[in-house]
């Protein structure tokens, strides 16, 4: 709780009945430091917000500009950072456990208590909502740390490689290119991000002159070479990413029609990050020089994938992945490694 001797609380009352509004003015008088100022819709609300700022806000659901629960996504749209308490006459609890998912803090109803009680509610509201913010920096550089763990790790094992070098940053940005052309939800392509980074880690167990020999393996060289998707996926299953990572990387070299490999899967049972990550793995390296062969070119690793969709890979995947090379060409393997802000 505040000090009671300490800055005043600012908070905005949202609210299109005079009498109402004046009523919590009066009654928080009496109850504690407060700066309160009263505004009669969402638009007003977001009007004042603009030249003015607030530790919270008790907002009604009956407004002029809008009623009910989208009340509140309005009004966190408005002000996202804000706790926000619901003032309204309307007594249910299915529509305060319902406030509450949607990310309010807590549901008062008129009428039901004094000045002490919205003082109490709002307090601990904006203490809540203080501890929310701190969580969620903790969480933040955590994920910050894991990320750039990531890339040491997926940069040592490219150190192996010179043939490779970048391999794994390109199939990243070209998987995260489709994903986000397919419209899968950031958290998402986050953590498609992250598995394309490291989809080649099992290679650490693959000997050095196997990956960079210049002429056909044998049929034994080969199998420890394609144990790569499984090793890779057994060196990361004990850690708690937030992402299916390890499958991102066991499933990697799976295709549609049951010929891939480790396991032979097919269909859905190939999760979507490793479907993508099939057709940027396989589009960067046909396009790039390896050991065994010089490049073969965008067309060529684009032709593969569109004679192969719905056979082998995706063919939503196998779209989207024409769309964004048909945007940005080579461009799309790109030379920048920082992530999107919005990530961190």
């Amino acid at each position: 709780m505040r000090d009671p001797s300490g800055p005043p609380i600012h908070l905005l009352v949202v609210e299109d009945n005079p009498g109402d509004a004046r009523l919590v003015q009066l009654q928080l008088a009496d109850a504690g430091p407060f700066e309160v100022s009263c505004r009669g819709s969402l638009a007003e609300a977001r009007a004042w917000l603009a030249d003015h700022s607030a530790d919270a806000v008790l907002l009604d659901l009956s407004l002029p500009d809008s009623s009910g629960l989208p009340t509140i996504d309005a009004m966190r749209d408005i002000a996202p950072d804000l706790p926000i308490i619901v003032f309204t006459g309307l007594d249910s609890e299915d529509v305060g456990m319902a406030a509450v998912k949607r990310g309010c803090q807590d549901y008062l109803v008129k009428g039901h208590g004094d000045g002490h009680l919205i003082a109490r509610s709002v307090a601990y509201s904006i203490e809540r909502k203080s501890i929310e913010r701190e969580r969620q920096a903790a969480a933040d550089q955590l994920k910050r740390v894991l990320l750039q763990t990531v890339r040491t790790v997926s940069l040592a094992l490219e150190m192996r490689d010179p043939y490779t070098a970048g391999h794994q940053k390109r199939v990243a940005q070209l998987a995260v290119a489709i994903g986000e052309h397919m419209g899968l939800a950031q958290s998402v392509v986050e953590g498609l991000h992250t598995g394309a980074l490291i989809h080649d880690l099992g290679k650490i167990n693959v000997p050095a002159e196997f990956l960079s020999r210049p002429g056909k393996l044998t049929a034994a060289a080969f199998d420890v070479v394609r144990s790569h998707a499984r090793v890779g996926a057994e060196i990361v299953a004990g850690i708690e990413f937030p992402w299916p990572v390890a499958d991102m990387i066991r499933q990697h070299h799976e295709r549609l029609n049951g010929t891939g490999y480790p396991d032979g899967l097919t269909g859905d049972q190939i999760i979507i990050e490793a479907r993508i990550l099939a057709v940027a793995d396989v589009v960067e390296a046909i396009s790039s020089h390896r050991p065994y062969r010089p490049s073969l070119g965008i067309e060529a690793a684009m032709r593969e994938i569109r004679d192969h969709s719905g056979s082998k890979y995706d063919p939503d995947v196998v779209a989207a992945c024409n769309e964004v090379i048909r945007a940005n060409g080579s461009q799309i393997f790109h030379d920048d490694t920082d992530l999107p802000a919005v990530w961190l």
